[in-house]
């Protein structure tokens, strides 16, 4: 029950910590920097993010066409594999 009660005590502490520390950094001239920096960088992770998927999307495309041409074509391969 100590190991319990101990890290329960210890995570409590980390939490008031960390929320005093993200206070300061809010109410204070650096907090205001550090907010836009972090803006900043969520914007150019969500245009690298939109771009991996316009490229996962093209890529797809190209496979799906791919496959629906060996679809296409399979009947006539298989027709010369028979006559081989």
């Amino acid at each position: 029950m100590k190991s319990t009660d101990s890290k329960l005590l210890l995570g409590l502490a980390i939490g008031v910590a960390v929320g005093a520390a993200v206070g300061y950094l809010v109410g204070s001239d650096k907090g205001e920097e550090l907010l836009e920096e972090l803006k900043d960088m969520a914007g150019k992770a969500k245009e690298g993010f939109n771009l991996a998927v316009e490229k996962a999307k093209a890529t797809g495309q190209e496979v799906l066409k791919t496959a629906k041409g060996y679809k296409e074509d399979a009947p006539d391969m298989a027709g010369d594999l028979i006559d081989e």
